[in-house]
């Protein structure tokens, strides 16, 4: 007999989780650059136009069909079997995710473990990873100098070559950070092609991350609903401290001012908009599950409609606070490099792992800033990884509710075992060429294509009207219906507008300026495409099982929902099945 599904013990520990699963490491190192290179300040403008037109209208529609069934993004699909393929694609997104993901846990948890070193091992040259060209992050970093030949860098085996190519020219010295993470942490292999040893330091830092995810999972929502009562809350408690620092620092005033002067000149950019949108949609994790798998443990009468539009404010507004704790740092590195702020600005990993140990190493009590900051982050990803976890775990008991909906501990045990042994690759020396790989192609084209899927057939086939009905009968009153249009038209159409962008101006994958090769490449291309492909299998499976004596009338009833698509509260089921029997009854009426 398949088990009931849990609920969330108290509306605090779903709100806590989805806000720690959407607020991620984009944006701590993602959102501060973009929001830089768009017109600062001037850029909030279309980042709350597309939050508004994007982001609530999408993750009000994930809420409401997951809540209203107390199903996960697999098994909800019933509203629509010919489409079940969308949930699956999303389960597959999500599992290739986890497993990159955890690895730049791994990093973080690394750096944690070494921020309680007498001296931070980053800080300082003349350890057996540098080379002569580095500069200490005590000193001023990234400063060059004339000399009579000049150098290319060639990493091969976490050796840095220098070769001679011409005279009078400028030598750019690497900073000791640079090296630590190039050289030592990572020792970079000369390409993808080399994948060398495993570094078994980051191998056992990624078993105590899956390790951490297992026992914060081990008894469903339970444990991780308490759970992220720390990991939800403390990083802000943390990012307070660390902008309290960072404004005592020389340069942060100049920082900030960088930050938020607008530039309203590139409003009439449209790559700017472009952005916001690209922005949000990612931010907020539509179509990728984990709204819908945490949306499933809801209470029925929970009102979702309030929690879609606070959820993505407070994730844009954390975005936002973010980027004064990064921009208020980047001053101060650019005070201490006697350089630009812009020629500091980083993005993604190089800012957390090169440009913030940089400036932390030059603080007094450097160890406490540097074991806040990372703990900060590895607590952020470790959120978001629960739900994908979830996700995946949920997408299998779901789909076998009485011979496996019971068993979600060794499920979750062997999803976490699978994911630490597929993180291997990510753990060699070649490893940071196999994760930009994966990152690169995964979050292109597939995500876009679910969500967008998701949008049309819920809005077009289940129809706008019935879902209006849902969500009346959650929360008890009817919403305005300016939603309507923007699940019908608006909202699809931008993440299609960001499709069509996102081919149109797509590059082959590099890391520091090197392109990949052709059989990488490939690879990189079926990865998109794996979480694509359910949907046309699920299309084909759906219509084949389907009972009728013509393909039109097997199209036809696929396109219904199954007679187990009913509310999940128990006490509404009769009334449900009433108000149905009773609009049958009419309608044969009706029709005699």
């Amino acid at each position: 007999m398949a088990t009931k599904r849990e609920n969330w013990s108290s509306w605090l520990d779903y709100f806590l989780s989805i806000i720690g699963c959407l607020v991620g490491l984009s944006n701590i190192w993602r959102f501060p650059y973009v929001c830089f290179q768009s017109g600062s300040a001037a850029f909030l403008i279309p980042y709350f136009v597309a939050m508004f037109v994007c982001a609530m209208p999408a993750i009000l529609l994930e809420v409401l069909y997951c809540q209203y069934s107390n199903l996960g993004p697999g098994r909800v699909w019933i509203i629509c079997p010919l489409f079940q393929g969308i949930g699956y694609g999303m389960v597959v997104l999500t599992a290739i995710v986890s497993v990159y993901y955890n690895v730049i846990l791994a990093w973080t948890l690394y750096y944690l473990v070494q921020s309680f070193s007498t001296v931070l091992p980053w800080s300082t040259c003349g350890n057996e990873w540098n080379t002569d060209l580095c500069q200490s992050a005590t000193n001023q970093t990234h400063s060059s100098l004339l000399a009579n030949e000049s150098s290319y860098l060639s990493a091969s085996s976490g050796r840095v070559n220098v070769t001679t190519l011409s005279t009078n020219s400028t030598i750019q010295m690497v900073s000791s950070s640079e090296e630590y993470w190039s050289n030592h942490v990572l020792q970079m292999s000369s390409g993808i092609g080399e994948a060398g040893s495993v570094r078994w330091q980051l191998l056992l830092c990624l078993l105590g991350a899956w390790l951490i995810v297992f026992l914060s999972l081990i008894k469903g929502i339970k444990s991780s609903g308490k759970v992220v009562y720390v990991a939800a809350t403390v990083p802000y408690l943390i990012l307070i401290a660390l902008l309290i620092r960072g404004l005592l620092l020389p340069g942060a005033v100049e920082g900030i001012r960088y930050y938020v002067i607008p530039q309203w000149e590139k409003l009439l950019d449209i790559k700017v908009w472009r952005n916001a949108a690209a922005q949000v949609f990612f931010s907020v994790g539509i179509g990728w599950g984990g709204i819908s798998i945490l949306a499933s443990y809801n209470r029925f009468h929970n009102n979702c409609y309030r929690d879609a539009l606070v959820i993505p404010v407070v994730n844009c507004l954390t975005s936002l606070f973010a980027g004064f704790i990064i921009f208020v740092f980047l001053g101060y590195m650019a005070n201490q490099s006697n350089l630009p702020i812009s020629a500091v600005v980083k993005e993604g990993p190089g800012l957390a792992f090169m440009v913030y140990p940089d400036a932390v190493a030059t603080m007094p009590v450097s160890q406490l800033w540097s074991v806040l900051f990372f703990l900060m982050l590895f607590l952020v990803g470790m959120d978001s990884q629960f739900v994908h976890v979830q996700t995946i775990v949920c997408a299998i008991t779901d789909a076998f509710p009485r011979s496996l909906g019971h068993r979600k501990l060794p499920i979750t045990a062997i999803v976490c075992g699978v994911g630490f042994l597929l993180g291997f690759s990510c753990v060699t020396q070649g490893g940071i060429y196999v994760l930009t790989l994966m990152d690169w192609y995964i979050g292109s084209i597939s995500v876009m294509v679910l969500a967008m899927s998701e949008m049309l057939v819920l809005a077009w086939i289940y129809g706008v009207n019935r879902l209006y009905d849902d969500l009346t009968m959650m929360i008890g009153y009817r919403v305005s219906p300016v939603w309507k249009p923007m699940w019908l038209v608006l909202t699809p159409l931008l993440v299609f507008a960001l499709l069509i962008a996102g081919l149109i101006n797509f590059s082959p994958v590099t890391l520091g300026g090197t392109g990949y090769p052709a059989w990488a490449q490939s690879i990189g291309w079926i990865i998109a495409t794996c979480p694509v492909l359910p949907i046309p299998f699920g299309m084909a499976f759906a219509i084949w099982k389907e009972q009728g004596t013509t393909f039109k009338e097997r199209l036809i009833n696929t396109t219904k929902p199954r007679k187990e698509w009913r509310p999940a509260l128990d006490e509404t089921l009769t009334n449900y099945e009433m108000k149905e029997t009773t609009a049958d009854v009419l309608l044969d009426k009706s029709c005699t």
